[in-house]
């Protein structure tokens, strides 16, 4: 045990000392959610060119004027037309000089080489006036929705969302990486090998080295959610002990999928390309930027049973308040990272090879 504790402490102060691998650990997962949270919570307002000739269809020039849901420019037909084409509007809503007695024809002209701002406009547009002509005509509606959500959610902004989804990738990045690249570099080196020919025994090592990856890993997290808290004033809940056993799984199952890299691979040079194979599907469809509801049904099928979508489940109905140590959907969760953990954890005893 002593010499567990020795060796954690030296990798640990080489770990502070890796600047690089500090920014990697660190930095780099901070100016990410800083980044995301800033583009998600910014305004999505759809930049709307109108061509209307003068006092025709006032109220409804009005009306998209006074929405918050478009930016309006009343633009000639050739230049309106010309701002779409070159990207700086999203559509441009022709309106005609003379007004039908009964349906008149608005036309809206978008540019398809930008096909979700495209989608945007055409939706909004077409909602917008549909609920802007039942409102001009004086009818009543024949339906009015009334949303309620399902459960109590603190979470109300992109950051809340984004926040888990960070912590999730960050427990992936920095064991799957560490593990994997770390060992493979000392077994090229032959720094394992020659471990074996002193007092200290190389599973003591690789006790060592996971511990290492674990305090790293459970420092950071605390970091990132003291920053998202403080100083971008997220809304979120952070219990201790739901959060902790999460991270602590969700550790040990991609510290074993590294294991299994590592035993598997002879150079750094394969283990790189190895290691994103494994992680980047992972890192865009395993809900860390956006919800995995919004997937392919046949590919959302796959993707929940990825260990970081998991994680990533797990923390944000925790973070959100939604689920609490006793919930079905958190006990799930955690029944298939104890999967992940058993299966991989078999593979990399099998696997894992000290030269």
């Amino acid at each position: 045990m002593n010499a567990i504790i020795v060796l954690t402490r030296s990798l640990l102060r080489q770990t502070v000392r890796n600047r690089q691998g500090l920014f990697w650990t660190l930095f780099f997962p901070l100016v990410l959610m800083l980044v995301f949270s800033f583009l998600g919570n910014s305004q999505n307002r759809v930049n709307l060119a109108i061509v209307a000739p003068p006092g025709q269809s006032p109220a409804v020039v009005k009306a998209f004027q006074q929405s918050p849901l478009f930016h309006v420019q009343k633009l000639g037909r050739h230049a309106a037309l010309q701002e779409v084409q070159r990207g700086q509007m999203d559509a441009a809503l022709l309106i005609p000089s003379e007004v039908a007695h009964h349906t008149t024809t608005l036309t809206l002209r978008y540019n398809n080489a930008n096909a979700v701002s495209a989608q945007q406009a055409v939706g909004a547009v077409d909602a917008f006036v549909a609920q802007t002509d039942i409102a001009l005509s004086g009818s009543p509606p024949l339906f009015r929705v009334s949303a309620h959500a399902m459960t109590h959610s603190h979470s109300a902004t992109y950051l809340d969302f984004l926040l888990p989804g960070i912590l999730a990738l960050m427990t992936m990045q920095n064991s799957l990486f560490g593990i994997g690249s770390g060992l493979t570099r000392w077994k090229e080196k032959g720094i394992l090998r020659r471990f074996r020919a002193t007092p200290v025994k190389p599973a003591q090592l690789l006790a060592a080295t996971v511990v290492n990856y674990v305090v790293i890993g459970l420092a950071s997290a605390a970091i990132v959610i003291g920053f998202a808290t403080l100083i971008l004033h997220a809304s979120v809940l952070v219990p201790v002990g739901p959060t902790l056993l999460v991270l602590l799984l969700g550790m040990a199952s991609f510290l074993s999928i590294g294991f299994i890299v590592a035993g598997l691979s002879k150079s750094q040079e394969a283990t790189i390309p190895i290691i994103n194979l494994i992680s980047f599907p992972m890192m865009f469809l395993s809900g860390v930027f956006f919800p995995v509801s919004s997937l392919p049904r046949i590919l959302a099928d796959i993707v929940q049973y990825f260990p970081l979508t998991y994680v990533s489940n797990a923390l944000r109905g925790l973070m959100s308040g939604q689920l609490t140590i006793g919930a079905a959907a958190f006990r799930t969760d955690m029944v298939g990272l104890a999967v992940w953990i058993v299966v991989t954890g078999a593979i990399a005893s099998r696997a894992w090879r000290w030269e």
